[in-house]
């Protein structure tokens, strides 16, 4: 039909309906035969007058072949009907119409990018049929709702636009348009094709009720004839969101809600292993812990199985069991594994699959660990055996992964030859110095070391990136320092720090306090699983007495732990700060008194943050990366659809490139296309380079820098995106609310298995006259009248060649 009235407008010079519109046509004719004859009476008469001419044909062609009589009567009976037409005086008018609206919404949120197991063997069929000839084979709600949207080159949305005007929307959180036009024609159904195509599961939030409510705002002036709405029916913000919501509103425009459900009504079963950590640097024969944390929904009280492994092989190295909790409550893992072998080592640790489980994507981590023959080598430099250099002796020395080597300026001649770690003097060259990866630089007296000794040091830690520690002291360091490279390298600004005074007892302690960047940006102050823990802990610890007062930083400098009462100029006093120096870092106590941890608790405290920072500090120089530069994320863990800030720092200004966007960095999901972004330099920091990444899906992510090149290896981080957890708490179809909406609003409810069936069900709904043309006289047009003049022509002809005339 639609062809036929496309070519009626072409040849009768009737515009084409713009998007939106439609024509209404109306003939209006007269009786050819007087009013007052019934309507019988005239079929009598019609009826009479056909079988007249047919008698008549018989009568004088009787011996004519019976299709020729047939053709004479045609003839006959057609220049009858056109005298009856001319007689009519038939007009057409035409009214341009807006045609009535079907919105379609598509749920794009975090819930409908899982996949469901469907009992119903009905619709598992119809999933299977959806998924079988489509390019994406995935099974998630928003690729069947996609897949039915988009398949046959649109026909499901094109079936509803040659008779509606037809407005798509996305939703998560509210109502989006999609496309460049505001109406669609069937004809322009192809250009929404790629944008269904490209729509992720990436909202945050689920909110069906405002969604549909904006959608009748914009059409207020006037109401749909019906809505589409294809989504699983999850309210993640709550019951006042739910579809069901915004019903009683439709019902009052009139606006019927056609639903249809995507997802099982059967809880989506899932398991996800995350936050995957180990040591980045470890050694032969010690024992790696490998620690994650397990998250399950519908396993509570199963089994599941933790297996490590080498990426790549299918040797299990280690496993561990452990039990599943309540839904979305994480379990803490740890699988123990001890190297034989030293080398460069990419571990995975993965749950084994569970039955009927829906995403086996999240269930696996790689983690790369450099796997060292040999330990970290620290040299402990002191001039007395103090509190703080005997408890860091005695804790090194037992500590399997460090080399120790010790210097005590005023030690006995015997110390030397009775300490397998004890040295007669601080290393004088340079490649004596550099064999080490951290220094712990106590009170040392400068007097008893050379002007080389000191840019030696320097230079380990500028060029060769070691890690110092300096500790302060009330005799020496930092303050009679003054002027040499340490004072260069310390975070501190010497010109304001003082030490108390020697003969003064020290009356008031104070409790040591993380900083924002002490519990966010390191992990060196980390002795419990969380914060709350870790507070605990800290507000535990013993009180600490004497502390060398600095109270202005270095610009850049890094203030991890900070005194809790006394102020400085730019905060409170800092007790443990950092600052990078060339390829390497320095972290610096104000106080010599962190031995006072270990009352009644051992090194459980003390231990732990010792071989936290010794670690800390050796990774550059052990794991032989660029230490030019640093990358690091704003965090570590993103929900889906965060913005994930990158920021490039360069330590060496040397290698700082001199146009605005000239560092880049790819950055890649478990081995899936690697994406380039840009970064740009900010103004107020020249030497810091930031962009983002957007639009980040679920998974464990590498990044790295790839533009400036360097000579070693670039500068790296990791970082997670994860699903949005609030949109993940409630992941069956909510099929009852669904088929409430519908029944509320006089819709219908569809599964996948018989959505196919909509567009033909859809109400019609009432055109509104926009326009209307010119009448156009059809009874007297020229080709009406060449079309008698033929018929009675042919009729003559064909009767003077059989002799009739």
């Amino acid at each position: 039909m639609q062809p036929f009235k496309r070519l009626a407008e072409w040849y009768l010079g009737i515009p084409t309906a713009e998007p939106g519109q439609g024509t209404a046509w109306n003939l209006e004719t007269n009786s050819p035969w007087p009013a007052w004859l019934p309507p019988w009476l005239v079929l009598i008469l019609g009826a009479a007058l056909v079988a007249a001419v047919v008698w008549a044909y018989r009568r004088d062609a009787g011996w004519a072949p019976l299709r020729v009589r047939m053709l004479l009567t045609g003839l006959r009976l057609t220049a009858v009907a056109l005298v009856l037409w001319f007689l009519s005086h038939a007009i057409l008018t035409v009214e341009r119409v807006g045609l009535p609206v079907i919105v379609v919404l598509i749920d794009d949120s975090a819930s409908m990018g899982l996949e469901d197991h469907y009992r119903d063997a009905e619709i598992e069929n119809a999933v299977r049929e959806l998924v079988a000839d489509a390019a994406e084979q995935g099974r998630t709600r928003l690729s069947l709702a996609k897949r039915l949207l988009t398949r046959d080159e649109g026909d499901f949305l094109k079936q509803i636009a040659r008779r509606h005007k037809l407005r798509v929307y996305r939703f998560s959180e509210t109502a989006v348009a999609l496309g460049r036009t505001e109406y669609l024609r069937a004809d322009e159904v192809n250009e929404m094709i790629p944008l269904l195509a490209g729509l992720k599961a990436d909202g945050s939030r689920t909110r069906p009720g405002p969604a549909v409510r904006k959608v009748l705002n914009d059409l207020r002036g006037a109401p749909p004839a019906a809505i589409v709405i294809l989504t699983d029916g999850v309210s993640s913000t709550g019951d006042a969101d739910k579809l069901s919501t915004v019903a009683d509103l439709a019902a009052s425009h009139y606006v019927p809600i056609y639903t249809v459900g995507l997802g099982s009504e059967d809880p989506a079963r899932d398991v996800q292993l995350y936050d995957v950590l180990a040591d980045e640097v470890a050694f032969v024969d010690d024992v790696i812990p490998f620690s994650a944390k397990l998250k399950s929904y519908g396993y509570k009280g199963q089994d599941v199985v933790v297996t490590l492994r080498e990426e790549g092989s299918t040797t299990v190295l280690a496993s561990k069991t452990v039990r599943a909790d309540d839904d979305g409550k994480p379990v803490n893992i740890e699988v123990p594994y001890t190297p034989k072998i030293e080398g460069e080592f990419d571990y995975t640790l993965e749950v084994v699959p569970l039955a009927d489980e829906t995403n086996v994507e999240n269930n696996a981590e790689t983690q790369h660990v450099s796997v060292r023959g040999e330990r970290i080598r620290v040299l402990l430099v002191d001039s007395q055996p103090r509190y703080e250099f005997r408890a860091i002796k005695q804790l090194l020395e037992r500590e399997k992964t460090v080399e120790l080597r010790v210097v005590l300026q005023e030690a006995d001649l015997e110390f030397s030859a009775e300490d397998r770690t004890a040295l007669n003097h601080f290393p004088v060259k340079k490649e004596e110095l550099f064999q080490y990866d951290v220094i712990i630089f106590g009170d040392v007296h400068p007097g008893r070391l050379s002007s080389g000794a000191l840019e030696n040091v320097r230079d380990f830690v500028l060029d060769a990136g070691g890690g110092l520690i300096v500790i302060a002291g009330p005799l020496h360091t930092p303050l009679q320092y003054a002027g040499t490279p340490l004072e260069v390298m310390l975070p501190i600004e010497f010109a304001e720090a003082k030490s108390p005074p020697l003969d003064e007892p020290i009356v008031d302690s104070f409790r040591p306090a993380l900083t924002i960047d002490g519990r966010k940006g390191t992990s060196l102050f980390h002795f419990a699983e969380n914060d709350a823990d870790n507070d605990k802990i800290w507000n535990s610890l013993p009180e600490l007495n004497w502390i060398l007062e600095a109270p202005k930083i270095k610009s850049g400098a890094r203030v991890f732990v900070e005194h809790s009462g006394r102020d400085g100029s730019g905060g409170k006093l800092p007790v443990i700060a950092m600052q990078h120096y060339g390829a390497g870092k320095v972290l610096f106590h104000a106080t010599d008194e962190l031995w006072r941890w270990r009352f009644l608790v051992g090194d459980l405290y003390y231990g732990r943050y010792w071989a936290h920072a010794i670690r800390f500090l050796s990774r550059s120089k052990l794991l032989g990366r660029d230490r030019s530069a640093e990358l690091t994320v704003d965090r570590g863990v993103y929900e889906r659809g965060d913005t994930v800030r990158l920021q490039v720092r360069f330590l060496d200004e040397r290698l700082i490139p001199s146009q605005r966007d000239g560092v880049a960095v790819m950055v890649e999901r478990g081995g899936d296309v690697q994406r380039k972004i840009e970064l740009k330099r900010l103004p107020q920091a020249p030497t810091v380079f930031e962009g983002v990444l957007s639009q980040a899906a679920e998974g464990a992510y590498h990044a790295w820098v790839a533009t400036p090149s360097f000579k070693e290896k670039p500068p790296a981080t990791d970082f997670r995106v994860e699903a949005p957890q609030r949109e993940l708490q409630v992941r069956s179809l909510d099929r009852a609310d669904l088929q409430l909406t519908a029944e509320k609003t006089h819709g219908r409810y569809y599964s996948i298995a018989t959505a196919s069936l909509l567009p033909d069900e859809l109400p019609r709904g009432e055109p509104v006259p926009l326009e209307t043309r010119e009448p156009i006289a059809l009874w007297n047009r020229s080709e009406v009248l060449v079309l008698f003049a033929l018929v009675l022509l042919a009729e003559w002809l064909l009767r003077k060649r059989l002799r009739l005339i």
